[in-house]
């Protein structure tokens, strides 16, 4: 089903100069001529997809907000110490 919309002079431009990249970017694999709806698709589906991976990666920041204090700072000294052993072949 296709819906009208209103959208202001300078997005139609942007539209306009999106529809001209991806055809000479051949972004959209199969489509060599884009049409504005195609492109302001996929504007819309990056904008989402953007958005959607900020809120996986915000709902991942402060992980370590739970852990103690003391394990953290064991966890870093023994990442200073490496893991390389001495043998000596006497």
């Amino acid at each position: 089903m296709l819906k009208t919309i209103k959208i202001p002079e300078e997005a139609y431009k942007d539209v306009k100069k999106l529809t001209k990249k991806l055809e000479k970017n051949k972004v959209i694999i199969g489509v060599y001529k884009v049409k504005l709806s195609t492109a302001l698709s996929y504007a819309i589906k990056n904008a989402l997809d953007n958005l959607e991976k900020r809120e996986r990666l915000l709902s991942a920041a402060g992980g370590w907000s739970d852990v103690d204090a003391s394990l953290i700072k064991e966890i870093y000294e023994k990442r200073l110490k490496g893991t390389k052993w001495n043998i000596g072949l006497d």
